[in-house]
């Protein structure tokens, strides 16, 4: 009887022992389906397209030329004829100091000129001649011009107030241009050239995009919090009369462009030491084939020769790449692939 029972049991282990058998095998027949499938969906035609390398930076707006006036003398102020926000030409007089001795030490010194070149010694006249320039120089001293033509954007003082002498009084702002003024990572600096395009957008004016030129680069490089950088001026070519001295920008600028070219996203690219692979599916199968790479945006990358336009490839390679169990042959039998490092 106990005879029977065993075999009985071996029958039942036998049977189950090939059902997991035949289940496994069904499984794993499903999961190539199922990744049959996904190879399917993640194929994508090659296509041409413009590839932009851009260098990111933030800064500060200034205007083209800023300068802070003040009478060279002291004295009491006679009248103040500009107001804040007022437009000035060159040479335009902005304020004047009360000048009655000014005038006066002028109207002797031109007589005193005059007598010496009658009767005077050589040195005589001389001495003459230089306090003649001292007196006009003095009188000059009385009266504000303003150095270039631009925007009033500050009046410090009125008329009948004493002014001390190079105390600032007015300020003026040449709003014929304006510049981003920013900081660019000394690792980004061999990209950077003159004339390369920039967008400069401020948030005060709603992120509205203005064109802009790369137009001058620092000559010294500065440390904070142990990153180095370097000041680079951004030329703002577009009109934008809402803007102001001292507003945030954030700038992008144009280091690099290929157009019409062949590119693929990022996660298609794999490499192999110095070579680069990009899988390629034909007739439901994938393999892989070698490429040559150009410039990269961070989303996509220029193939610069491999594949054709009329190929399909598999977009996102991550998975395929990454997963293969410890111990397993490599993807394709291509062994030490990583994603990305692509490049010239």
């Amino acid at each position: 009887m106990r005879g029977k029972r065993w075999i009985a049991a071996g029958i039942l282990v036998a049977l189950l022992g090939t059902g997991v058998y035949y289940a496994r095998r069904r499984t794993r027949s499903q999961v190539a389906e199922r990744a049959a499938e996904a190879v399917a969906q993640l194929a994508m035609p090659v296509p041409r397209g413009d590839i932009v390398r851009q260098i990111e930076a933030s800064g500060t707006i200034t205007g083209a030329r800023q300068a802070d006036l003040a009478f060279a003398a002291s004295g009491k102020v006679k009248q103040v004829l500009v107001e804040v926000g007022q437009f000035v030409e060159a040479g335009e007089v902005l304020a004047e100091m009360d000048s009655a001795q000014q005038e006066l030490a002028l109207l002797r010194a031109e007589n005193a000129y005059e007598l010496a070149l009658i009767s005077g010694t050589v040195n005589a006249q001389r001495e003459a001649e230089l306090d003649l320039q001292v007196a006009r120089t003095n009188l000059e001293n009385t009266t504000i011009r303003a150095p270039f033509a631009g925007v009033v954007t500050a009046v410090n003082i009125e008329a009948g107030e004493h002014a001390s002498a190079n105390s600032s009084v007015i300020s003026l702002l040449d709003n014929s241009v304006f510049y981003a003024q920013i900081s660019v990572d000394e690792l980004d600096m061999s990209q950077i050239r003159l004339g390369q395009g920039a967008v400069v957008k401020v948030d005060a004016l709603g992120g509205r995009p203005l064109r802009g030129t790369v137009s001058q680069i620092g000559m010294i490089a500065q440390s904070s919090g142990g990153v180095t950088t370097v000041p680079v001026t951004i030329r703002i070519e577009d009109e934008a009369l809402d803007l102001r001295v001292g507003y945030s920008a954030a700038v992008v600028i144009e280091v690099e462009r290929a157009e019409n070219v062949l590119k693929v996203p990022v996660e298609a690219v794999v490499r192999q030491g110095a070579r680069s692979f990009v899988t390629v599916v034909r007739n439901g199968e994938r393999m892989p084939v070698e490429v040559i790479t150009g410039i990269t945006d961070g989303m996509e990358v220029e193939i610069v020769a491999g594949l054709q336009p009329t190929d399909e490839i598999v977009g996102f390679n991550f998975g395929m790449y990454s997963s293969s169990p410890r111990g397993a042959a490599p993807a394709f039998g291509v062994s030490g692939i990583r994603i990305g490092g692509f490049g010239r």
